[in-house]
């Protein structure tokens, strides 16, 4: 078994080069790969040149959509970043209205709607470079007004700085 690993983690050039426009080719491949040969699973994202997780987001949207019977030049519209956000959500009873507002929407505001949550179209998004002090100076207060950690960041940031900012402009 030893000298098929270098086989069956070896991707077709032609596979690589649907990465763009043929994601769900690809996601296929990869959850064929996930399902038959998952210890090459990891070997050939790299040789995708795509991360971990966008495979396994990939092989979630050939598993959630090929048996929905959605034609592929839609899902290929909606594109692969807001079909992964639907995956976990999607059944036969509302592919259509999801699919329309992925449609219809950016990631962000699909995501909040996902969610249950409301999206502001007023609002508005902020980036900050900070470096590791001034970041931990950052989070802490953050997590003083409120913040909750999480393993990808803090969540309520938003309220929690909203108040931090709100009580340094009443003193």
């Amino acid at each position: 078994m030893e000298g098929n690993k270098s086989d069956t983690s070896k991707v077709p050039q032609m596979i690589v080069d649907m990465m763009g426009d043929h994601f769900l080719e690809v996601a296929r491949h990869l959850r064929e790969t996930q399902k038959y040969h998952p210890e090459d699973f990891r070997s050939v994202a790299k040789e995708l040149k795509i991360g971990i997780r966008k495979a396994y987001n990939l092989a979630q949207i050939s598993r959630t959509f090929d048996d929905l019977g959605v034609p592929i030049e839609q899902l290929r519209r909606i594109g692969w970043t807001k079909l992964a956000l639907l995956s976990p959500y999607v059944d036969k009873v509302n592919i259509d209205t999801l699919l329309a507002k992925a449609a219809d929407s950016t990631a962000h505001e699909l995501k909040m709607y996902l969610r249950g949550n409301e999206f502001d179209p007023e609002g508005k998004t902020i980036v900050l470079h900070l470096d590791s002090e001034q970041y931990a100076v950052f989070e802490q207060a953050l997590l003083t007004a409120g913040a909750i950690p999480h393993s990808r960041g803090l969540l309520n940031k938003e309220a929690a700085l909203t108040a931090l900012l709100a009580s340094a402009g009443s003193s």
